[in-house]
């Protein structure tokens, strides 16, 4: 995610979801719900492939982490009311998650998202069509390319602790933020298209220093 400063999740409900049926509420999303819970945030639904579960009054993310460990599905926690995993996407919410498949976001159900904002930490789960639906609503989208891009930094695979890896990670993510936000205002486009077009410019750049021709 970006920096603490910037993140539209401050003060707001939160959905994470968790759709695919190999990762279902593990490695990226329960991360992410744990590290939203440890600073404050309210989580009212989490969704995997053995069902969902809502509370609007906030899940209690450790007991879910621990009833799914000892269970191995969330359909039997007594946290919160079941529901049908598809519900989670157009559910009651500020902040949309999506942690695990592509294309969750169509244009089936682009127009009955009820999300203020949508933090794509999944790989491309808003196709191009409930993208135009979503902006045309007016729903702020942190687009994948930059949401999830702390999994790929540190490449030359620096033996760094803890607390070295996430110093380094803050100072590049939020460094990559503000940038993007700048291109945004340059061009006056949204953040996904600010992403895009920061990515094609730093790419176009070296190129050009090469010396290739395009």
């Amino acid at each position: 995610m970006s920096s603490k400063q910037d993140s539209p999740t401050n003060n707001h409900d939160l959905r994470v979801g968790f759709k695919d049926s190999k990762e279902g509420f593990g490695n990226v999303g329960s991360w992410v719900a744990r590290l939203i819970h440890e600073r404050g945030g309210k989580i009212v639904a989490v969704s995997e492939v053995t069902g969902a579960v809502k509370n609007p009054n906030g899940i209690d993310i450790p007991a879910l982490l621990g009833h799914k460990e000892k269970t191995g599905s969330l359909s039997s926690f007594d946290g919160g009311d079941i529901m049908d995993a598809d519900e989670l996407l157009v559910h009651e919410c500020d902040v949309l998650i999506p942690c695990a498949l592509g294309g969750v976001l169509n244009r089936e159900n682009a127009g009955d998202v009820k999300a203020k904002f949508i933090i794509e930490v999944a790989n491309h789960p808003t196709d191009p069509e409930a993208d135009e639906i979503l902006s045309k609503k007016g729903v702020i989208i942190l687009p994948d390319i930059y949401a999830n891009a702390g999994g790929v930094t540190n490449m030359q695979a620096f033996m760094w602790n803890e607390e070295k890896v996430n110093e380094e990670l803050k100072k590049y993510m939020t460094k990559a933020f503000h940038s993007i936000k700048n291109m945004c205002r340059t061009h006056e486009s949204n953040l996904r298209m600010g992403s895009f077009t920061l990515g094609v410019s730093r790419v176009a750049h070296s190129t050009v220093l090469r010396g290739w021709e395009a």
